[in-house]
């Protein structure tokens, strides 16, 4: 299976998820700005949320996304808060763009500020290896 992930982080914390998440793929965790050149069967986009809302990066990123480069995304998270209407906010910009998302997502705290000091910690790296992992292996 060719497996990329794709990620946008303002405070490192949802880099530190997609380093996770590819680890378990056997990947590495590029950032947004690399653009997808190949056909790939799985596709991990990475945002932090911000006032319940995916990044403007990760925006532009699935916008120059080919439906025929991606057989299928799976989108995972990192909030001070929860994740918001972020999962339907990516599925409605994938749906437009042909690509079907995953229904299983991933989503933990990040640090921010004084919030959720040492997050994502340990066990919510653990977490997201766990979830790739499913992912991967259905």
């Amino acid at each position: 299976m060719r497996i990329a992930v794709r990620y946008y982080s303002r405070g490192g914390s949802t880099e530190k998820a997609a380093r996770a998440i590819a680890r378990e793929a056997g990947e590495r965790a590029e950032t947004t700005d690399k653009p997808l050149n190949r056909r790939v069967d799985l596709l991990f986009i990475g945002s932090g949320i911000y006032k319940g809302h995916i990044d403007s990066h990760v925006k532009d990123f699935i916008e120059s996304l080919s439906p025929d480069k991606v057989g299928k995304a799976v989108f995972f998270s990192t909030a001070m808060m929860g994740g918001g209407k972020s999962d339907e906010e990516v599925r409605k910009l994938l749906e437009k763009k042909g690509i079907p998302m995953d229904t299983r997502t991933f989503h933990c705290h990040g640090q921010f500020l004084f919030f959720h000091r040492g997050h994502p910690d340990r066990k919510d790296l653990l977490d997201a290896e766990i979830f790739a992992k499913k992912i991967i292996r259905k």
